[in-house]
């Protein structure tokens, strides 16, 4: 499954840093019930924590559309945005 080929309604959980530009998206997550975490580099507490669609991470990082698909419990990792993406376990 990757973020093009999901609900665009869907939540995706992100931060806040990412959301202001302030970080990249350098992890995808597919958890073990099939919802999306998408983070960067940067430490972030609980309250940095944001919840956005499909439909807006794609429109905020339009190089998600190039992620492996992921099966349930996959991570998706790259070192910056624009690097190639490794599936991890």
């Amino acid at each position: 499954m990757t973020l093009k080929t999901d609900d665009f309604w869907k939540p995706v959980v992100t931060t806040r840093q990412i959301l202001t530009g302030e970080d990249d998206i350098v992890c995808v997550a597919l958890d073990d019930e099939s919802d999306w975490t998408a983070l960067g580099v940067l430490d972030c507490s609980d309250d940095d924590l944001d919840v956005v669609s499909v439909e807006d991470i794609l429109l905020l990082d339009p190089t998600l559309n190039d992620m492996p698909d992921l099966q349930p419990g996959q991570d998706a990792i790259r070192l910056s945005k624009g690097s190639p993406w490794t599936v991890e376990e």
